[in-house]
């Protein structure tokens, strides 16, 4: 884990009209994952946001909690009207999204690139 990650388990940066989060622990917990959405609320209310994008490169596990919270993030994107990507989901966190059908609802990417809407 880098020094950036381990002073801030979550990130949120601006790049054209995406916003792009990327969360740290493998195993986020339930304030981490309260942490990214706040964050993400804050930066996808500005203006011109159409994109929201969750890097979860790193990410091994997510508890029923977290993958609460990414529905909820999902429900405020598209209540903004803005699309959500999770980008660089590893081999064990697919699995998760395929079992819990979720693989259908979210829109899975390899990992996140500028101009991906």
């Amino acid at each position: 884990m880098s020094d950036a990650s381990a002073s801030a388990p979550v990130t949120v940066e601006r790049h054209g009209n995406a916003v792009v989060a990327r969360i740290f622990p493998r195993t986020p917990t339930e304030a981490e994952m309260a942490l990214l959405s706040q964050k993400i609320d804050q930066a996808a209310k500005e203006p011109g946001v159409t994109l929201v994008a969750v890097d979860l490169t790193g990410v091994e596990m997510l508890p029923s909690l977290g993958l609460g919270a990414l529905v909820q993030i999902a429900n405020k994107c598209k209540a903004r009207r803005q699309t959500l990507k999770l980008a660089a989901c590893g081999p064990k966190l697919r699995q998760v999204l395929t079992v819990t059908r979720l693989d259908r609802f979210f829109d899975l990417v390899d990992k996140f690139e500028p101009g991906m809407e």
